[in-house]
């Protein structure tokens, strides 16, 4: 079995005020059969003038019909539907254009971005993903690149880690169910493969 632990200073452990939290991303595994997994993530928008908020859907992924998003600044939960990374573009909110025919999560704001103010919003979404998530060879396999500085997964139930190719905090949650933290300090993504397998029944 190939774990690996890395020992952090206790202040990047620690979880930073909401309206600091903008590094972090969250995944959830389902039961590897479905290739699902659910995803959160926190960002501000401060952009005088944006109207909506977008989460951009990873080539080979595919996002299921209940996404959401939430303004963490009022509890509302904005209108989310998905478009075309063309009309993204014709925007210009972002200086790198995406490929016009992908697909994106979009949210409607209550109200356009005032000069100089800011905005939280909360992205949750369920994604399918059968070729970086499935059982191969009796085991869960899930790889993925993580871009984020601070990235959290969380196994499914009934399911114990057996190997994992970079360095992890691995810990138990209240519901028994296996997490590993990696923490990105480079400058590009970190390429994660995670293994698992059933636990036994008694």
């Amino acid at each position: 079995m190939k774990l690996a632990f890395w020992l952090l200073p206790l202040g990047l452990l620690a979880q930073p005020h909401r309206a600091e939290q903008s590094l972090e991303i969250r995944y959830w595994l389902l039961d590897p059969d479905t290739h699902q997994f659910r995803i959160s993530h926190d960002f501000t928008i401060d952009r005088a003038g944006q109207k909506y908020v977008h989460s951009f859907v990873r080539k080979g992924s595919v996002v299921a019909p209940d996404a959401k998003m939430t303004s963490l600044d009022t509890g509302k939960q904005l209108k989310t539907y998905t478009v075309k990374g063309k009309e993204v573009n014709a925007l210009g909110y972002y200086p790198t254009p995406t490929e016009p025919d992908s697909v994106v999560v979009q949210g409607d704001l209550e109200q356009a971005i005032g000069e100089g103010l800011s905005t939280r919003v909360r992205v949750e979404e369920t994604y399918t993903d059968p070729v970086g998530y499935a059982v191969k060879g009796g085991e869960l396999l899930w790889e993925r690149t993580l871009g984020r500085p601070f990235n959290q997964v969380t196994l499914p139930p009934g399911w114990m880690l057996t190997g994992v190719n970079t360095p992890a905090i691995i810990s138990v949650d209240d519901q028994g169910r296996g997490v590993l933290r990696f923490t990105n300090i480079r400058n590009d993504q970190l390429a994660v493969k995670i293994t698992a397998k059933r636990r036994p029944t008694k």
